[in-house]
């Protein structure tokens, strides 16, 4: 008997190689026939000779499914971290609908189900740089702001439950075509502090609430109903302006004496920076910058007269870049001009050409919420309108919006061939675009780029 480890021929019969040690047969655990290691079911009788796997296995350890760069940041500051106070932002997903299918599936279906349900859960949240604290049944707890700070920790986690809806949404939708299962998943999020305990090696984290900050989220969850997400009302003060929200009233909720103000999120509204929604809530007056703004118009006038310009404005965060670009446009008020801009994020690195797609949905003015008819319908408009020369341009501006390019052609193109064929349109767009009107390109937060982005600017 030829050993399939090490190739050592070794007498018949024998259950171990003596050359390496390698076992020869795996008994069967219903019938006990012996089986070569290389068999999954037994030849005898079919039985499985391992357990399927469950989501716990796949999901037992932190550093089986957090990202590489996002440990590595976590385990870099964990030192700092331990012990202390952090303002951070609490969601609790839950996806309900399996455990009622549990009696009518196969036990291995339904660990197959929730671990694609997982996936997709954790990927919203680690875009988001995000992480899981706990698996929870059928659903997950996430802390956005620790063991990675971000001071816009609330604005992520609300677009991660968005995230979580939308996929999950399409998931669903997916198995009721395919195999008639309907769930749904309810979301709760809240804002508060929490004590940083302990960061193991293993990347596990224990955290103690403060203010009773978990146990509020939980409550929010409870409220939900299937496909909604609820926030607390110290969540809605820092995500304000930037969602659209339903107020649901004063909740009473167990172990507060008074009842709590709670929101449904309905949707995001764009990309929108903290200036535009201090602008709603009114600014400060502008004071100063007179040296800047006349270098901004003095440019403006060479590109008015055909001579193109490009200006960096760089300072520290919070110098006012912003706002003296705000009191630019707004001395540009009473001129013929089209003024697009485009946004980089803190944690938009890994979503190529974010800048120019938000460039894009400006220019055609798509809004949150548009369905793939809606959005190919503005484009093709907004391509008419800048002349019949850039026809050709409008299957990958539509690739690149994530609706159907109407050709198949540009489906079949390789990443070098799409980029290339992309960076022309967006180029013919530009200069057709600069004739027909005076143009101002802005993009904002330019440290923040992705690498796809970058390479097309250079």
């Amino acid at each position: 008997m030829q050993c399939p480890q090490c190739s050592h021929e070794n007498p018949d019969g024998v259950k171990f190689c003596g050359a390496c040690g390698t076992r020869f047969a795996s008994p069967c655990p219903s019938c006990g026939t012996g089986n070569p290691p290389a068999n999954q079911f037994c030849h005898q009788c079919g039985q499985a000779l391992a357990p399927p796997p469950t989501p716990a296995t796949r999901f037992a350890s932190p550093q089986s499914y957090t990202p590489k760069h996002l440990a590595e940041k976590i385990l870099t500051s964990r030192t700092a971290l331990e012990g202390e106070r952090k303002q951070v932002t609490v969601l609790f997903a839950d996806v309900s609908g399996f455990t009622a299918l549990s009696a009518q599936l196969d036990p291995e279906e339904v660990h197959h189900l929730m671990n694609r349900a997982f996936a997709l859960m954790l990927g919203e949240v680690h875009r988001y740089e995000g992480t899981i604290n706990q698996f929870l049944g059928d659903g997950v707890m996430a802390l956005f702001g620790a063991p990675i700070a971000h001071e816009d920790h609330a604005q992520r986690a609300v677009h991660a439950a968005l995230g979580m809806q939308r996929v999950l949404q399409g998931y669903g939708a997916e198995l009721q075509r395919t195999q008639g299962i309907v769930f749904g998943v309810r979301l709760g999020l809240n804002t508060g502090l929490v004590v940083v305990a302990s960061i193991g090696d293993n990347l596990r984290m224990d955290y103690t609430a403060v203010g009773d900050t978990t146990n509020l989220a939980a409550r929010m969850l409870n409220l939900a109903e299937p496909g909604q997400i609820v926030i607390t009302e110290d969540t809605h003060r820092a995500v304000s302006g930037y969602f659209v929200t339903q107020p649901l009233g004063a909740q009473a909720i167990k172990g507060k004496a008074e009842p709590v103000n709670a929101y449904e999120v309905v949707r995001a509204r764009g990309r929108r920076t903290r200036l535009e929604v201090g602008a709603e809530r009114g600014l400060t007056p502008f004071v100063g910058r007179e040296p800047e703004l006349t270098l901004l118009q003095e440019r403006w006038a060479e590109a008015r007269a055909g001579r193109g310009q490009v200006v960096c404005l760089m300072g520290e965060a919070g110098i006012g870049k912003s706002r003296l670009l705000l009191e630019f446009r707004r001395r540009l008020a009473d001129e013929p001009v089209t003024w697009l801009t485009g946004r980089c994020i803190s944690y938009g690195k890994e979503m190529a050409y974010l800048p120019i797609i938000d460039l894009l949905k400006h220019t055609f003015q798509v809004e949150e919420g548009d369905d793939d008819a809606t959005i190919s319908a503005k484009i093709e408009q907004g391509m008419v309108a800048l002349g019949e020369a850039l026809q050709p341009a409008i299957p990958h501006v539509k690739y690149l919006l994530s609706v159907p390019p109407g050709d198949a052609a540009v489906l079949r193109l390789d990443a070098q061939q799409r980029r290339l064929k992309l960076f022309e349109a967006l180029r013919a767009m530009a200069l057709h675009g600069g004739q027909l009107r005076p143009l101002v390109l802005v993009v904002e937060d330019l440290h923040w780029i992705d690498k796809t982005s970058d390479s097309c600017s250079g």
